[in-house]
């Protein structure tokens, strides 16, 4: 029986190069990766959803000049829960999870860059001890908030057994 690919959105036939002993299809193999239409239609999807969500909280709820930017770190808190639940459910769930929710919408929502510019506006104009608070909160309850999704999800019927 053959191995199962390592990412579930391949087909078997293109992780077979990978084990010792497999057949491939003849032929010469693309250094390029396929890009599937359906798949980068779902991520643009997800990403709009996620971004929108993003400036929605933020706009809502804006943070004052040198103080703790909450918004910021409740909405990437939330994006690592969500992409915790993603994890157990696009095991099982449909193939369009992943790259809707997981990849679209959380990246969308959950973006690297403004963690930093908050850290760095607040460290520029003085505020260094809040920018460091701010960047351990926002690991601590992203690792946090990414466990707990996963581990609520698993003991869910839904993610059981993955």
């Amino acid at each position: 029986m053959p191995r199962p690919p390592i990412d579930p959105d391949l087909d078997p036939a293109e992780d077979a190069p990978h084990h010792p002993g497999a057949r491939r299809e003849p032929g010469p193999r693309s250094r390029w990766p396929r890009i599937a239409p359906t798949v980068v239609g779902l991520v643009f999807a997800g990403g709009c959803l996620g971004g929108w969500a993003r400036y929605a909280v933020t706009t809502a709820w804006a943070t004052p000049a040198g103080r703790f930017p909450w918004s910021t770190l409740w909405v990437n808190t939330a994006g690592a829960f969500v992409l915790g639940v993603v994890v157990v459910l696009a095991a099982r769930g449909p193939r369009a999870l992943r790259p809707l929710v997981g990849t679209g919408f959380c990246g969308g929502l959950t973006t690297f860059s403004a963690l930093v510019v908050a850290a760095d506006r607040l460290a520029a104009h003085g505020h260094a001890g809040t920018a460091i608070a701010y960047l351990v909160a926002s690991t601590a309850a992203g690792l946090a908030a990414a466990w707990l999704g996963f581990a609520v999800t698993r003991r869910t019927p839904a993610g059981a057994g993955c």
